[in-house]
């Protein structure tokens, strides 16, 4: 790698890193954090996000993720056999459904009790805290749970993509897996869902758009960083801070349109 190379990848990792500490929002106060760890986002959301067409990247990520499952698997608990077999049935479910080419109607949500809205809250809070305190598996748990107990809430999507995506671009978790690149892969995946589930509820998300974009420009993917740069540039700001974030995008756009 030469010189240049090597400082290049240096900022993008310092600008992903200074994204985690911009991207985390405002959350309302709230208390209390259960021991019990919640299970992560799906990796099948892959293909169940309404984002257009089924692409080779998509099938590939499903496959890197089987293929954690069969190499590091050997045996489970009944309740994670339990929920793998549910995974089965919802990919089985999703297959029929664009084979038929019509998509199966989400049942509407249910209206957040007060007492998850507070528990809701109360995650968020801390989930913000730990990340602040770059204790990034406490905030990744946190952020689960949210999304677990509210899947439309935008800052538990939002904030638990921000957490992905850092986990993906940095070696934090890399003495615990068996293949690096598999996992950091997986993370990536895992953001992406993330902000494609926030611009399902509010396309106009700018942390989202912008959070995208940065993450396919540090894998190289040009064509698809300048797609989101540019659903930014063209964005009407609704304060000084979504000035600020466009005006940042049109430099970027400018750089990437000119190599």
């Amino acid at each position: 790698m030469s010189e240049d190379e090597s400082k290049n990848e240096d900022a993008q990792s310092d600008e992903a890193e200074q994204a985690v500490g911009d991207a985390v929002g405002d959350a309302e106060e709230g208390e209390g954090k259960d021991d019990e760890a919640s299970p992560p986002v799906a990796i099948i959301d892959t293909l169940d996000i309404a984002r257009g067409d089924i692409d080779d990247a998509d099938l590939g990520q499903l496959e890197e993720a089987l293929n954690v499952i069969d190499f590091a698997t050997r045996r489970a608990s009944p309740e994670r056999l339990a929920a793998l077999k549910a995974m089965h049935g919802r990919l089985g479910d999703l297959i029929d459904q664009i084979e038929r080419g019509e998509r199966t109607a989400r049942p509407e949500a249910e209206p957040l009790t007060d007492e998850i809205e507070a528990r809701y809250a109360s995650l968020i809070d801390q989930g913000l805290e730990a990340g602040q305190k770059r204790n990034f598996a406490d905030a990744q748990q946190l952020f689960e749970e949210a999304v677990l107990i509210n899947p439309e809430g935008i800052d538990g999507l939002f904030n638990l993509g921000v957490v992905y995506g850092f986990l993906a671009h940095h070696n934090i978790a890399k003495a615990e897996f068996y293949d690096d690149y598999t996992r950091d892969e997986i993370f990536l995946e895992k953001a992406r869902i993330c902000y494609d589930s926030v611009l399902n509820l509010e396309p106009d998300h700018l942390p989202s758009l912008n959070n995208l974009a940065t993450l396919y420009s540090m894998r190289d993917d040009s064509e698809r960083a300048i797609d989101y740069l540019e659903r930014i540039v063209a964005a009407t700001p609704a304060d000084d801070r979504e000035k600020a974030l466009i005006a940042e995008a049109q430099v970027q756009l400018d750089e990437l349109k000119s190599l």
